[in-house]
Parts: structure tokens; C-alpha cells; sequence
């Protein structure tokens, strides 16, 4: 049976799983059988896909939220990271197991906010508050070396699609790019500036590059954040989307929104077609999953959706996960008004959109 035809324009909502706490990060794995997800609770979350309703069981282990995870590229391990530095390596699908392969205690010394693994599998990378990018045998978690030059808190990690190149992006709006086919040496670095906002008022920088993707080709890299930022209280900004020709670290375009989210591009996403999709967010309201032809400053389409921070592309390149925000209905960390004994924490909807057009029988 042939696969349907890839067309972002027709994306449709095809899977729902509803959960009680935020989840911050929710990935495929690489056969597509399996989500992985983890956010307030501490808690990785498995969902076994083959059923028609998925099975869900959990990962113990972390002492606080959940900020990052990835998945080995063909041995079936999962990494996790932490808001206090620490790394887990997991046989996600051995049920029985229910304790971590290994254990990083001190990968970072607050929040490893990015993890990668290299296409290979050998190496997993992290990268958080520390402003150190670190790499480590995927195999044992073992130290294999450390790359120094950022100045502030690093965000967001990619490997370039042949293995040979990793870009990290970081909270002053810079992207540096290693080689790590040839001794892991600093190559340049590229201008996303724009993505950063300090102005006198502001007891805080704002914004920074929360999101990295290159195009299958390897010849675009899109980095994603908002641009000037209101104040450093809630963080309002401008939505934007760079994106970049490799081969000359220069901008090519500069992508925005037509919505009124006013949050940074968390996560970012190319499609097999060359089309960029992006996730916005926004507080106490409705925010908006967006696909671009990056020729064109505004979006080809978009959905009206929760503030999610994280997209994952499913293997069959047909699906793509969001894990999206619901509230709690309080604000703030306060109880709701009506009902001030109780504390509803805020839950969450993995959303599957599936991006052709919907069969008429569903």
C-alpha cells in the first residue's frame, strides 16, 4: 500500500492521549511503536502505539522535572535528563526493567535543557545552564570530551543529516557550529541575534535560539525563538523562525506568524517536502502549530492549537506529535478562586496530526 501524499495544508488530528500533569518533551522513537514523554511529575512516560488504545507505564528514577530526552537511532535505549543535571540511560522496552542502564549524576550544574545522539549511535550529547556542551559513550555514560565558547545558557542541539557537523544555540542568540567528523574542533559561528532581547528595563536577557533543525538535504539550518520581547516578566514577544543557508551561514529568510501567540518557536520541524513546521505558545490561550515554504515570510497554513514545546516527526515522515499544554485553570501558582483549598496542577494532550489529507471513513 502506497503512503499517502505528504500535504502539511490537509493535517488533521489523529491520535489524543490525555494526561494529568504537564509534560514538557514527548518524542517517537525510531520505529514509531513507541512515545516517550516526561515534564512535572518526574515521571518517563512510555505509550506503547500498536494498540488501538495505547499502553501507557512509567520510568522512576529523576528527583525533579523532566527538561530533555532522546532516543538511541538503533539500539533500543532512551536517555532522559533533568533540572538538576542528571542523565539516564533507560531499555525502554524491556518491561521488566525497571531501573537505568547507567546514570550521568552531574552532566550539568542546573538544567541540561538539549540532548542529541549522534547518527551513529556512539555518542550522546547534552548541553544546559553550564554553558559546556558535553559528549558521552552511549554505551557506558562514560566522559568522552568537552566543548567550551558559549557565554550564556545553551538551549538547543542538531546534528547535521551525513553526522559530520553539530550546531548549539544559546540564550545571547548565537549559533556555533562544531565539526565532529574531524577532531570536534569550533568551525563559526551565525548571527541569530535577532532571536535576543536585553533592554535597559530589563533585569534579564529574553529570548535566545530555543530551537534547532536542518532540511533532510542538510543545506538549510532553521533556528527558532521570538524577537522583541516586551519585558523579561511573562516574556511577550514576537514569534520567529530563521533560516539559514549552510553553506554561507547566512539568513535566507526570516519566518513569522499571523496568530497572536506571542511565545518563542520551541521546537522546530522540516518535512520531507522542504516544509518548515513550528510551535508557538502563549499564556492562558490558544497558540498555534504553523507550516512554512521558507520563500515565504508567512505561514502556508496553521492550526489552531494549546502552547506545546516540543514536535517530533514520526519515522513515516506523515506524523508529527505535539506535546501540548492544558490548564490546570488556575493562574500563576495560586488556586483557582472559586475553589481555594485545592491546587489543580496543569495536564497535558499528546496530539498526533497526521499531515495528508483526512480517508473519508474516519
Amino acid at each position: 500500500m502506497n503512503a499517502p501524499e505528504l500535504d502539511a495544508t490537509a493535517a488533521w488530528i489523529s491520535r489524543e492521549i490525555k494526561f494529568p500533569r504537564q509534560l514538557f518533551r514527548a518524542r517517537f522513537s525510531p520505529d514509531g511503536h513507541t512515545i516517550a514523554a516526561g515534564g512535572q511529575d518526574r515521571l518517563v512516560h512510555l505509550w506503547n502505539l500498536r494498540e488501538e488504545e495505547p499502553l501507557h507505564r512509567s520510568l522512576n528514577a529523576h528527583k525533579t522535572w523532566l527538561s530533555s530526552l532522546a532516543f538511541h537511532p538503533s539500539t533500543p535505549h532512551l536517555f532522559t535528563a533533568d533540572y538538576q543535571g542528571v542523565i539516564y540511560c533507560w531499555a525502554y522496552l524491556e518491561e521488566k526493567s525497571t531501573k537505568p542502564i547507567w546514570t550521568i549524576p552531574n552532566a550539568d550544574r542546573d538544567n541540561v535543557r538539549a540532548l542529541a545522539v549522534t547518527p551513529d549511535g556512539k555518542y550522546l550529547i547534552s548541553a544546559g545552564d553550564d554553558t559546556v556542551i558535553k559528549l558521552w559513550h552511549t554505551d557506558s555514560g562514560k566522559a568522552v570530551t568537552s566543548l567550551e565558547g558559549h557565554r550564556d545558557c545553551i538551549f538547543s542541539l542538531a546534528i547535521s543529516p551525513d553526522g559530520k557537523h553539530l550546531v548549539s544555540g544559546d540564550l545571547l542568540g548565537t549559533i556555533r557550529q562544531w565539526n565532529l567528523a574531524d577532531g570536534l574542533k569550533f568551525v563559526r559561528a551565525l548571527d541569530a541575534s535577532l532571536l535576543h532581547t536585553r533592554e535597559e528595563r530589563f533585569l534579564a536577557d529574553v529570548g535566545g535560539v530555543r530551537s534547532l533543525a536542518f532540511n533532510t538535504e542538510g543545506t538549510l539550518l532553521a533556528a527558532g525563538g521570538m524577537k522583541e520581547a516586551k519585558s523579561n516578566a511573562f516574556c511577550p514577544g514576537k514569534p520567529t523562525a530563521l533560516v539559514f543557508d549552510w553553506n554561507n551561514g547566512k539568513v535566507r529568510s526570516e519566518l513569522g506568524i499571523k496568530g497572536k501567540s506571542d511565545g518563542p518557536f520551541n521546537s522546530l520541524c522540516f518535512l520531507a517536502n522542504g516544509i518548515l513546521a513550528g510551535h508557538t505558545e502563549i499564556l492562558h490561550a490558544n497558540s498555534e502549530l504553523v507550516f512554512w515554504k521558507i520563500e515565504q515570510s508567512d505561514p502556508l497554513h496553521s492550526l489552531v492549537n494549546p502552547s506545546a514545546y516540543e514536535l517530533s516527526l514520526h519515522p513515516d515522515g506523515r506524523q508529527l506529535l505535539a506535546a501540548c499544554y492544558v490548564s490546570g485553570g488556575s493562574s500563576g501558582n495560586g488556586a483557582r478562586k472559586r475553589d481555594r483549598e485545592k491546587y489543580l496542577s496543569n495536564g497535558s494532550t499528546l496530539r498526533v496530526f497526521s499531515l495528508y489529507k483526512q480517508p473519508a471513513d474516519t
